[in-house]
């Protein structure tokens, strides 16, 4: 048995030789990387483990996977060639996966069930692993599924060299490949040896320095907080009442009731510039086949099913959200509350959290130390919202004077909550956040 990071992992990594220029690695154990520089932390991390190679992914958001990887990992024993690069196959698969939630499974001849899931491009912690039965490969996507509603499975019969899925067919890139990991003892000598040559060159060069720093030209304050919104911005879409209002009307084109199944609940969740939708199906005709669903989908919508009672359709909404610009929250605390309040008797309920300051590292000045913030650029705060009611309520939020990143929109069938006005058989939950500036 070959020894591996993850302890639920019996099988361990695996090591495919692939075409004739690279390695394929199954079974790395993949962990989020949160603060500091990404590198440094997937050194530490893959040092503090054990590994032999690891493999970092990702920029603002990133992971790294670890493993241990032995010269018997290939196939048949042969030694490992240490000039020939090695490749993630769950890497590869989150790389040709880059649009929101995304899973494989297959069965791997003599391993057991392979699990790899990818959200947004990076792959998830507790996957890239095996599993002995598909009770257990059932069980943990359910916990996946608990997670991310709107996740996408994809199900292959078998994985092997002779049967390879399309994604792992293709070009694969340096964004894949491991890194071997150094040694800390000699990698420290060699630290020493280069801080005492820094350290000379710096003293014979000191006077010089000192004279020339204080010369250099200040920094634009301005321009480089502004850039830290901009940051802000561009990873916090907001989205206007007309844009929800779009993925909405989307709905209209699920089918309800095609061929024996029926629509239970439609689930959206935003990706970027863009919505991801679902509409979840009952199987609830004993002749109803799932080619009939299929066939009664929109054009350009996929259908994909779960087992034989189940199924799903699923399409996208482009270019629903906005760019957020701060200078554009100018609207009053008082404003937008007594508007929610005035909706109100419209829904079942609406809830709003209290507002948490938005932290943001503040930019550097020539000497090290943290800029202050210009004036004109106010502190931003955001709450918490969510909404539930009748679907035909929703219109009444076109008037909402205030920023909102919604992050859910759900819509029930069949289930009416509610008293008098705000009952419906159509029952619809958003939950998203409220951004504010702050004086």
């Amino acid at each position: 048995m070959v020894k591996d990071l993850q302890s639920d992992l019996p099988s361990g990594t695996l090591v495919w030789t692939h075409l004739l220029e690279l390695d394929i690695v199954f079974g790395l154990d993949w962990t989020p990387l949160v603060g500091g520089v990404p590198a440094k932390l997937a050194r530490s991390r893959a040092r503090a483990l054990g590994a032999t190679y690891y493999l970092v992914a990702g920029s603002l958001a990133a992971v790294v996977g670890c493993g241990i990887i032995h010269k018997s990992a290939l196939t048949g024993g042969d030694p490992l060639d240490r000039s020939k690069p090695l490749h993630s196959a769950a890497a590869i698969f989150a790389l040709t996966h880059q649009e929101g939630v995304v899973a494989f499974v297959s069965f791997m001849p003599g391993k057991g069930f392979w699990l790899v899931a990818a959200n947004s491009g990076l792959v998830l912690a507790k996957t890239d692993c095996w599993f002995a039965c598909s009770d257990d490969v059932e069980e943990a996507l359910s916990v996946l599924t608990g997670r991310f509603p709107n996740i996408q499975i994809l199900r292959s019969a078998e994985l092997s060299k002779d049967h390879l899925p399309d994604w792992l067919s293709r070009d694969i890139n340096l964004h894949s490949r491991l890194q071997k990991v150094s040694c800390a003892r000699h990698l420290s000598l060699r630290v020493a040896c280069l801080a005492v040559l820094l350290g000379a060159v710096f003293w014979a060069m000191g006077a010089r320095t000192s004279e020339s720093t204080t010369q250099l030209p200040e920094l634009d304050r301005d321009a480089l907080w502004q850039q830290v919104y901009d940051a802000f911005a561009m990873t916090h879409p907001v989205h206007q009442p007309e844009q929800l209002l779009s993925v909405i009307h989307a709905w209209n084109q699920a089918p309800l009731k095609p061929g024996g199944w029926k629509l239970k609940q439609i689930v959206c969740e935003p990706f970027r510039m863009d919505w991801h939708c679902a509409a979840r199906y009952q199987r609830v005709k004993r002749l109803a086949l799932s080619e009939h669903l299929d066939a009664a989908k929109p054009v350009g919508w996929v259908s994909e099913f779960t087992d034989l009672e189940h199924g799903v359709l699923r399409w996208h909404v482009a270019s629903a959200a906005s760019a957020f610009k701060s200078v554009a929250v100018t609207t009053p605390l008082k404003k937008w509350i007594s508007y929610l309040q005035s909706v109100a008797p419209l829904f079942d309920s609406i809830q709003i959290g209290a507002g948490s300051l938005i932290s943001m590292t503040a930019p550097l000045g020539r000497e090290g130390m943290p800029l202050a913030r210009p004036p004109q650029l106010k502190p931003l705060t955001r709450r918490h919202i969510a909404i539930k009611g009748p679907l035909r309520s929703l219109s009444a939020l076109k008037g909402l004077p205030i920023p909102v990143r919604w992050r859910g929109l759900h819509l029930e069938i069949d289930a009416p909550v509610g008293q008098g006005i705000s009952r419906s058989a159509l029952t619809v939950s958003l939950t998203g956040e409220i951004f504010e500036t702050t004086e």
